[in-house]
Parts: C-alpha cells; sequence; structure tokens
C-alpha cells in the first residue's frame, strides 16, 4: 500500500512526454512528406492512363479525377472488408492493394472488348466503303455513310474522325488520329493504305477492295492463333483462380482456424506471401509463351 502510494506521489516527466510525442510527430510528418511526392507522380500517371483510355480509347466524357476518387473509395472498403474477415493488417493490405490496381483492370478489359468489336466490324465497314466509293461518292461522303449506318463502336469511330475533319483538321492527319486512338494494327493498314491512295491516285474501290481481303486473312490467322492457344490461356485463369478457391473451400468446408491462421501467424503470413508471389510468376509466365505476335 505504501509503495503504491510512493509511486503515485512521483512526479510524471511532463518534459519528457513532451519530447517523444513531438519526435513522433516530426518522424510522422518528414514520412507522409517523403511518401507524398511519389503518391502524387502515382496519381498523375494513373490519371493520365484513365484520361487515354475513357476518352480516347472509350469516348467517354468522364472525368479521370472522378475514377481517383472512387477508386481511393474502393481502396478503403476493401482494406475494411479485409481486415473484418481476416482480423489481420495482412488481410487489409492484400484487398487494399487489389483495390489499387482494381480500376486499371478493369478499364483494360473494357478497352479491349471494344476493340475486338472494332475489329470485327472492320471489314464489313470497308465493305460499305467501297461500295460508296462505286456508287460516285467520295472517300468523305463514303465515311460519312459509315458513321451514319455503320455499327456500334465502328460509327463512333468514323463519327469523331468526320468531326475533327469538320473542324478543320486535315483528313490524313485526323486518320492518323484514329488509328493511334483505336490502337489496332488493322485499323492502321486501312489508314495508311488511304493515305497514299489520296497521294498517288488510283482505283480507290479496287484498293479497298484489296484492303479488305488482306484484313480478313490476318484476322483468320489471328482466329486460328487464339483456337490453338486457348487450353494455354485456360489454363493461365484456373492457376490464377485455384489459390482463392481452396483457400475458400478449406475455410467454409474443412477448418477455417487454419486460413486465419495464414492472415495472423508470421510463419502463416510468409506462407501466403510465397503463394501469391509464385503464383502470379506462373500465370505471367504461361501468358508470355502463350502471347504469340503473328
Amino acid at each position: 500500500m505504501m509503495l503504491a502510494q510512493s509511486l503515485k506521489a512521483i512526479p510524471v516527466p511532463t518534459a519528457e512526454i513532451a519530447l517523444v510525442s513531438l519526435v513522433l510527430f516530426i518522424g510522422t510528418f518528414v514520412t507522409a512528406l517523403l511518401g507524398l511526392r511519389p503518391l502524387r507522380g502515382f496519381v498523375r500517371e494513373r490519371e493520365a492512363m484513365y484520361e487515354k483510355v475513357l476518352r480516347g480509347n472509350l469516348l467517354l466524357d468522364i472525368q479521370p479525377r472522378s475514377v481517383t476518387v472512387l477508386n481511393a473509395i474502393l481502396v478503403a472498403l476493401l482494406g475494411a472488408a479485409g481486415y473484418l474477415a481476416t482480423d489481420s493488417l495482412l488481410g487489409m493490405g492484400l484487398l487494399g492493394f487489389l483495390g489499387v490496381f482494381l480500376p486499371a483492370v478493369m478499364l483494360k478489359l473494357l478497352r479491349q472488348r471494344r476493340l475486338d468489336k472494332l475489329e470485327g466490324q472492320l471489314v464489313n465497314g470497308i465493305q460499305t466503303l467501297a461500295s460508296g466509293v462505286r456508287a460516285g461518292l467520295n472517300l468523305v461522303q463514303s465515311m460519312e455513310l459509315v458513321a451514319r449506318d455503320g455499327p456500334i463502336p465502328l460509327r463512333q469511330e468514323f463519327a469523331h474522325l468526320l468531326r475533327e475533319y469538320e473542324y478543320g483538321v486535315p483528313l490524313e492527319e485526323a486518320m492518323s488520329n484514329a488509328a493511334n486512338r483505336i490502337g489496332s494494327g488493322d485499323y492502321r493498314l486501312l489508314f495508311s493504305a488511304l493515305h497514299t491512295h489520296r497521294e498517288r491516285g488510283g482505283d480507290l474501290g479496287d484498293t479497298l477492295d484489296r484492303i479488305a481481303e488482306s484484313i480478313r486473312e490476318i484476322q483468320r490467322l489471328e482466329n486460328r492463333v487464339k483456337t490453338l492457344t486457348a487450353q494455354g490461356r485456360a489454363t493461365a485463369r484456373w492457376l490464377g483462380a485455384m489459390p482463392a478457391i481452396v483457400l475458400a473451400i478449406i475455410y467454409f468446408l474443412v477448418n477455417a482456424q487454419d486460413v486465419q491462421n495464414l492472415f495472423i501467424d508470421d510463419l502463416g503470413k510468409l506462407i501466403l506471401l510465397g503463394i501469391i508471389v509464385l503464383n502470379v510468376l506462373g500465370f505471367l509466365w504461361i501468358r508470355k509463351i502463350m502471347a504469340i505476335d503473328i
């Protein structure tokens, strides 16, 4: 009792506490400043990518900053969900890290889906151009025909090209901008051939027929390659999804405590990190093997 009273009587070193608090505050402030510049650079790179994909490839009038704000909210929600599900900072960090790159992956999938549609509609669009030329229309009028009657998204791209031309951009430059915006070798071939024809002349209808036949043959070979590599690409997808599926089966059907130990125990965290690294490397390796450029 006397010992407790004597301990209470000891004065609290307020000066030392204030010094420690000041050092911690300065350390936190300096760390935040050092990480602020890389964070700003990362955000600028992401917003430039959002600008290119949303307004360039997808032709959507969406502000990149809006996507950045939504991405930050998504990271916070996924991080909270990971912490509540695993009761560990590792689970929060993993899901938060997933949320950082999820919008980029979704935009890439949307861009690829639109590109596949554009390439599938190109041959019919070239045939429409050739029909318009043979009917007595010039190249711009034939493009207007595609922009009016063509399927989406082909007519959107031609309408955007013609809008640039109407605003004073030379047709050759507008076609070059369209080729760079779409990002397809087939469209670059078409617009390069049209540019060459405008410089040297010739039968435009016959030129368009030859371009359509060449692109049709290229697409046939690409589809053949996709068919031959379909099994390998399916293997890569299953390889990427299998660890999560196995963990879910063990958690819900076998022993949930063992799965929780992977996120709580230090050895479990190392094992989980090794699984993730090896799984990503295997997925990228198979994708690299299956990526055949013809």
